[in-house]
């Protein structure tokens, strides 16, 4: 049984739903990100819950068998990691992925979060699918919110994120 950690990562795959199927389809498989409080608690934004801190066993009914990912960094950082997260506690979705967008989406939380200890590079947003440059369900998720499409934008994704260096891959929950 693996031991979690406080700011461990907990990456989640597509679990095909419409958002999933057309993140993954434009930067990889993982769709979600959380960050590890404690052995029972995870803090993490999505847009059923804004930024919330939950039980792990609220976390996996929503998103069953993440992979755990472990960051290379002390543990008086973990605590800080930890403390940075809950200030954005209570926040919205930003639904837009803009930068400047209210509210925090979930790979945008954990970048805030293990600032000053982990740089995760920025990445340009991408809404493709395999057919177009904006596949037909973020053009009309964008329509939706009546804002553009922030193709190229600065921004972060689950995928990306765990590739980084300082992160290693422990196991799958």
């Amino acid at each position: 049984m693996v031991t979690l950690q406080a700011a461990d990562l907990l990456f989640v795959r597509n679990q095909h739903d419409g958002m999933d199927d057309a993140i993954a389809a434009a930067t990889g498989d993982y769709v979600h990100v959380g960050i590890v409080v404690d052995e029972t608690h995870v803090i993490h934004a999505s847009p059923k819950y804004g930024v919330a801190t939950q039980t792990l066993a609220q976390f996996l009914s929503d998103s069953p068998h993440p992979d755990l990912y472990r960051p290379e960094i002390q543990k008086h950082q973990a605590e800080n990691v930890i403390a940075q997260a809950k200030t954005y506690e209570g926040l919205s979705y930003n639904k837009t992925f803009y930068p400047d967008g209210d509210g925090i989406y979930c790979s945008q939380l954990v970048e805030l979060a293990f600032q000053g200890m982990i740089t995760f590079p920025t990445q340009p947003l991408h809404f493709n699918d395999d057919k177009q440059e904006v596949s037909d369900y973020w053009q009309h998720y964008y329509d939706k919110l009546n804002v553009a499409v922030p193709i190229n934008k600065p921004g972060s994704n689950p995928e990306a994120m765990a590739k980084d260096k300082n992160l290693k891959f422990i196991d799958k929950l």
